[in-house]
């Protein structure tokens, strides 16, 4: 007779080996067909998505146990109003309906003249279209050639007429051309948002008007319109994997999609605001390389480049950073937490190819850092957010020290970028023809807002010579975007308190309470980590005298704030070359006395500039005799 105590030990040993093979088969499926020499090994940070967790989530098979033909029939006909079958059934078209209705009811909107319409596109081709194919661009055109053969809109699609006019409106933003905002609101009245039968072509439209308005500052009105294209691609199923995709949905459909992705993890990144989108419920492959021009001849066996299009090493550095979203809901990042992050972005950086490394030499062009710079500024986020009083002062100088890095890194990208800017450019026209037309292409709000906080931090580190080229490629956007005029007024005015302060003989500058809060600049945006809206008890503070108005009920190119009016880019590079001048002085002569600061001629209280930041009734650090007449003569 057996013992029993060795037949529960046996049963036990068998029921771990049971559960070791399921375990063990559950990592050879997620593995699939690769070797053991080509598994990956796992992520140092822990954080970054493996390739797992790359492919999309697929769904079980179920086996039909009979012939279901008269019950979809049946459930076509009768469920109609309730239900609608999946995507994958109705095998929906790449270009809209096949029966989508045209224009009806009023009179279609006329055509601009061929020749302003066909420089929007070549505009729009050569800026968003290189980095997000949105469109089949051979399939697009022809429709295009064709409605202007015919001189009318009445036989197109309504759709797709908004989503031409929507074409016409981004295609005005590289060049900053007039009409754009007359060709959005266009779009936006042929965009039927009651309709039922919705298609890619109303994702695309959404998404450029989204674009558009992000690109104009009024980014409360372009995260509305991102929404409206996310619920309307999921709702088409362009996030769900098909299992009969064809070749034509890997090229036309996917790079719609992971566009709407990219811009809704940028745009929350920007704003400091949840995604909409969740990644665990995203069941799409990543789009196939393509060439720029996201041609298409109909041959299943097109050959495609080596490299990878842009908009695939956007999705890779977009999906590695989507979880920072969660931990800047937080007051602060704890230092473990931070160093996965470093780890996992510096993973993000093998990614990309040798010449993008941060350490390598050589020519760079706008339109192909964009991945970087969207991953730069990742980083820089991160770091910032532990500026934050909750802190203590050797975190939040730590904090300031990583964030002059990430800006000096980004920096050097942006040199790399312009490589005939002469040194210490102290006007706006020191631009080179070589580069000024590809940054103005290829500037975006993000670009801009980049640009602006790694000026802040560097000017903040006495790290002149580098935030001065920063300022140089502002000055070269210059009014192309608007939010780059805020940023350059706000700029302007950073310089003066900082120049200010150091007239007035203060030493290290990162912790001063002041400039720390206007170093941090649009963190003080966000209702979990800003705190300069607070009283001493941690309540809201709210001052009825103050108003603020980021943006006016008005159209965009109407819109007069005197934000908008600022243009004084000259004054920025002059008062840089000043703080660089006094700096290599100091260190030149360390022995003397700190020498008067003379500031330049936009502390004066201007037009269209900004008036001195000592505001009445406001104290300020007692100043000498000898200054105290210095600064009144240049007042």
């Amino acid at each position: 007779m057996s013992n029993p105590a060795c037949l529960r030990q046996v049963q036990d040993l068998e029921k771990q080996l049971a559960q070791a093979k399921q375990q063990l088969n559950q990592l050879q499926s997620q593995s699939g067909d690769r070797s053991p020499d080509e598994s990956q090994p796992y992520p140092r940070s822990g954080l970054l998505l493996s390739e797992h967790e790359r492919r999309p989530r697929k769904r079980q098979k179920i086996s039909a146990p009979r012939d279901f033909s008269a019950v979809r029939a049946d459930l076509c006909t009768y469920g109609r109003g309730i239900f609608k079958p999946p995507q994958s059934f109705l095998q929906q078209q790449v270009h809209g309906a096949p029966h989508a209705p045209v224009i009806k009811g009023v009179e279609p909107p006329d055509l601009p003249p061929k020749h302003v319409a066909d420089k929007l596109l070549y505009l729009y081709r050569i800026s968003f279209h290189a980095a997000f194919p949105l469109l089949d661009w051979s399939s697009f055109n022809k429709e295009y050639e064709t409605a202007y053969l015919q001189g009318s809109l009445r036989e197109v699609p309504q759709v797709w007429s908004a989503l031409l006019f929507s074409v016409f409106a981004c295609g005005t933003l590289p060049q900053s051309l007039q009409d754009g905002e007359v060709y959005a609101d266009i779009s936006r009245k042929l965009f039927d948002l009651s309709t039922d039968d919705l298609t890619t072509d109303h994702v695309r439209t959404a998404i450029l008007t989204s674009v558009f308005l992000v690109e104009s500052n009024c980014k409360s009105a372009g995260w509305t319109w991102l929404g409206i294209a996310v619920r309307i691609g999921q709702d088409i199923g362009l996030d769900v994997q098909n299992a009969k995709e064809s070749f034509i949905d890997q090229v036309i459909n996917r790079p719609v999609w992971w566009t709407v992705y990219v811009c809704d993890r940028l745009l929350s990144l920007e704003l400091g605001r949840p995604a909409m989108i969740n990644d665990d419920e995203c069941e799409i492959s990543l789009p196939s390389p393509l060439d720029p021009e996201g041609r298409y001849d109909g041959s299943e066996k097109r050959r495609v480049g080596p490299s990878q299009s842009l908009l695939v090493s956007t999705v890779q550095v977009i999906r590695g950073i989507s979880k920072l979203l969660k931990v800047l809901k937080e007051p602060t990042a704890s230092p473990l937490v931070v160093q996965s992050f470093d780890l996992l972005f510096d993973e993000c950086m093998d990614l990309f190819p040798t010449r993008h490394q941060i350490n390598s030499f050589g020519s760079l062009d706008f339109h192909e850092i964009s991945p970087v710079i969207y991953l730069q500024n990742a980083r820089l986020t991160l770091h910032r957010q532990n500026l934050s009083i909750k802190n203590a002062p050797n975190a939040r100088s730590h904090a300031v020290d990583k964030c002059i890095e990430i800006a000096k890194q980004s920096t050097r990208y942006l040199a790399r970028c312009m490589p005939d800017l002469p040194g210490e450019a102290t006007h706006a026209r020191a631009a080179h023809d070589s580069w000024r037309g590809p940054l103005t292409s290829a500037a975006n709000t993000f670009l801009c807002t980049h640009i602006w906080r790694c000026s802040l931090f560097l000017t903040l580190g006495a790290e002149y010579e580098d935030a001065s080229v920063c300022a140089q490629a502002s000055a070269t956007i210059g009014s192309a975007r608007a939010v780059n005029i805020a940023c350059g007024r706000y700029l302007e005015f950073f310089l003066q308190r900082l120049a200010l302060k150091l007239q007035d003989g203060a030493g290290s500058l990162d912790m001063d309470e002041e400039m720390l809060a206007l170093v941090s600049g649009d963190l003080q945006g966000s209702a979990d980590n800003s705190w300069i809206w607070k009283d001493m008890d941690g309540r809201d503070e709210a001052d009825q005298s103050m108003q603020f108005s980021p943006s006016k009920p008005t159209p965009v190119t109407a819109q007069k704030d005197d934000c908008y009016a600022w243009s004084n880019w000259d004054g920025n590079l002059d008062t840089l070359h000043r703080l660089l001048q006094s700096k290599r002085q100091q260190q030149y002569s360390p022995q003397q006395a700190r020498g008067p600061l003379i500031l330049p001629s936009q502390v004066q209280q201007q037009s269209g500039h900004l008036a001195s930041p000592v505001s009445p009734g406001r104290s300020e650090t007692p100043q000498s005799g000898s200054s105290r007449i210095r600064i009144a003569d240049i007042m």
